[in-house]
């Protein structure tokens, strides 16, 4: 006869378990139709900028550099005004709102100058909006499950980005390649966003964070930033070495279409990047949360490193799936994984903040990636291009492994279970 005592006891251990909260799962879902619209810009780049619009490799390296930079600094600011007024979804709801109306303005571009501003504003609503979300999930998440956390949010984007390229690869295959097409499917990508911006308004409840209205001067301290300590900045410092070597996905579309792949299949590059991507982000988050991280950036790294090797020796489009392949799996490693370790280094009263400073680090890395990439492609081509990016990432992976977690004192600050008692304790 099972004992009573051991019953409750049972009950007791289960209901401690801690689960991924409601929110969070919303959060994924949003993540899901905003990169089902997402995934038109990055398939459509390299055949609208240089086929239809004249320009060249350089030219698409130098538009997705700098509107990579601007987002990735306004995504600083953002954290920084959403740890300011202690709320994330005014936020996330004004950045998806605008993402919604910057899409069609691609269907009207005439001119490279044209493509250019709305490829600004497309990346600059997505800084708006990213690093509130991002925090959001750092309030939400037990600290037991933050890697699993981020994976799950990375899970839904991924999944949502190769829905996306496949229904931009139908499209194509039933309507055609025409410049009118590729306009139209522009003007479509609103609508799930649109459905996002729903999701987010009826379906997300944030958690109650004071503001730091209160405090006297400026609102983010010395003190808190100094917090952060050595061991944080290190690791920004392997994360810009990593992120000059990240490019955008659309010179590995450029590469296989370089190869003789029809502009109609260039989605289904992209189809299999996320194909690998969703599941690998899932499981090594919910690995991360039992495993030192580091291990798993620096096998991310790795696969960086064997993805560029492979696109440096391709001789067919068939090998750029491959390296595709590879560079989801790089992706799915590293991306929830960079979150969830800032959030380790970071005191719950400047999440915010903290997730900002990464992002502008990966501006500033991202920035050099792409203009780089660009530049290396029109002088030297692909070979040589991918040959220095699997130089960088090799690097970035050493760099890695001396990597060390958080010190004591941040370790006592995380065990605050809210922004309030963090504030007491700094």
């Amino acid at each position: 006869m099972v004992d009573k005592n051991e019953m409750l006891k049972e009950a007791e251990s289960d209901s401690a378990t801690p689960k991924v909260p409601r929110t969070i799962w919303i959060v994924g879902i949003v993540s899901f139709f905003s990169n089902i619209a997402s995934v038109v810009v990055t398939a459509f780049s390299p055949q609208f900028i240089i086929n239809i619009l004249g320009g060249t490799p350089a030219a698409m390296g130098y538009i997705r550099g700098l509107s990579e930079a601007l987002s990735y600094l306004v995504k600083m600011f953002s954290g920084i005004l959403s740890d300011y007024i202690g709320k994330r979804k005014v936020l996330m709801l004004f950045g998806y709102l605008c993402a919604a109306f910057a899409k069609p303005m691609f269907a009207v571009c005439n001119g490279l100058g044209l493509y250019t501003a709305a490829q600004l504003l497309e990346r600059v609503t997505n800084g708006v909006r990213d690093t509130p979300r991002d925090a959001l999930i750092a309030d939400c998440a037990p600290k037991e499950l933050k890697g699993a956390s981020y994976g799950i949010r990375q899970s839904f984007a991924f999944l949502g980005s190769m829905i996306g390229s496949i229904f931009t690869f139908w499209a194509l295959a039933y309507f055609g390649t025409s410049e009118l097409v590729l306009r139209m499917v522009y003007v479509g990508a609103a609508v799930p966003i649109f459905i996002a911006v729903g999701l987010i308004y009826f379906g997300i409840k944030e958690p109650k964070i004071q503001s730091l209205k209160s405090r006297k001067g400026f609102p983010i301290k010395r003190a808190d930033v100094k917090q952060l300590g050595s061991h944080f900045w290190y690791y920004m410092f392997v994360v810009f070495v990593f992120m000059c070597s990240r490019y955008s996905e659309s010179f590995l579309v450029y590469r296989a279409q370089d190869l003789g792949l029809d502009v109609k299949y260039a989605p289904l590059i992209l189809t299999v990047i996320y194909l690998f991507n969703s599941p690998t982000s899932r499981i090594v988050g919910n690995w991360s949360d039992r495993h030192d991280r580091k291990l798993f950036l620096a096998f991310g790294f790795c696969m960086m490193l064997a993805s560029c090797i492979i696109l440096a020796l391709a001789s067919s489009y068939w090998m750029v799936v491959v390296g595709a392949a590879i560079y989801g799996i790089h992706y799915g490693a590293t991306q929830g994984t960079f979150y969830a370790m800032v959030s380790d280094y970071s005191p719950p009263q400047i999440k915010g903040t903290s997730i900002g400073i990464f992002n502008l680090v990966c501006c500033l890395g991202m920035c050099i990636s792409n203009v780089l990439t660009g530049e290396f492609w029109t002088r030297y081509g692909s070979e040589w291009t991918f040959i220095v990016i699997s130089a960088i990432s090799f690097i970035a992976a050493i760099a890695m492994m001396f990597v060390k977690k958080p010190n004591k004192k941040m370790k006592e600050l995380s065990t605050a279970t809210t922004r309030d008692e963090a504030l007491k304790k700094a």
